[in-house]
Parts: structure tokens; sequence; C-alpha cells
């Protein structure tokens, strides 16, 4: 008795919905909101320019904040006044420092520690909604 056995390849291409924009439909978009943060240098009896944005650091937490375990830290410039910067909605710290760079005792007499070189921080907190901006300006003691 002869088994005749027939194998029957098919070549199995994927399915295509023509609807179908290639977006994985169990991919939830994330919301944004926007932190402005206007880094204003206070004004000083110092020459212009002696006073300089030094850093702008971001938070989930005051303790991360202290810790240095920033979620965003800004490339600053002293060309630039506003700085907008993109996070999931939620509570943040943030921090921000400038330098002083005149020469003498300049920079003591306005109050930097240390003198030349010396900085002075101030840190706030802000809360990020989603498709929203909040405007936010450090202020630094005198």
């Amino acid at each position: 008795m002869a088994f005749i056995s027939i194998f029957l390849l098919i070549g199995c291409e994927p399915v295509v919905d023509p609807g179908d924009n290639g977006e994985d439909p169990n991919v939830v978009l994330k919301e944004y909101g926007t932190l402005e943060v206007e880094f204003r240098v206070p004004g000083s009896f110092l020459p212009p320019n002696r006073v300089l944005r030094a850093d702008l650091s971001i938070a989930k937490s005051a303790e991360l904040l202290y810790k240095g375990e920033f979620c965003y830290v800004a490339n600053v410039y002293n060309t630039t006044l506003i700085y907008k910067i993109k996070l999931e909605p939620g509570q943040y710290y943030y921090q921000a420092g400038i330098v002083c760079i005149a020469e003498g005792d300049s920079c003591s007499a306005a109050g930097f520690p240390g003198g030349k070189y010396g900085m002075k921080w101030t840190m706030g907190k802000a809360d990020v909604k989603a498709n929203e901006s909040i405007h936010v300006v450090p202020q630094f003691t005198q």
C-alpha cells in the first residue's frame, strides 16, 4: 500500500489593512506642558556684562534638586532671556545661578559671596499642566 503525501506550500504575506497608518494603536502619546523661565540678570552698579547667567536646572523634587539629579539642564547664554522647556505634567523645582566676573572688590560690594567668581543662587517651584505654558521669573536677592 502506497501512501501519497502532498505538500502544499503557501506563501504567507502579512495582510495589510488599507486604513492602517503604521502607528501602534497601543502606544499612548504623552502630553507635555511648557515651563517658560524668564532668566533675568538683576541690574546693579556693576559694568555691563559683569554678571552672567551660570546655571538653570530642573528636577522633580527639592531633594533631587539638592542632590543634583536633574531631569533638565539648560545650556544658558547671556543673549537668551526666556528658556522654554517641554516637560510632562507635574510639579518641578528649578534652580538658577548667576556669577560675577567684575574686577577688584566690585563683586563683594554687589553682594556676591567670595568676590570675583562668586555666585548667587535662587530656586522655585512650578506646576506644569498638559498643553499649557507656565511662566516663572527667578528672583535673586541683592
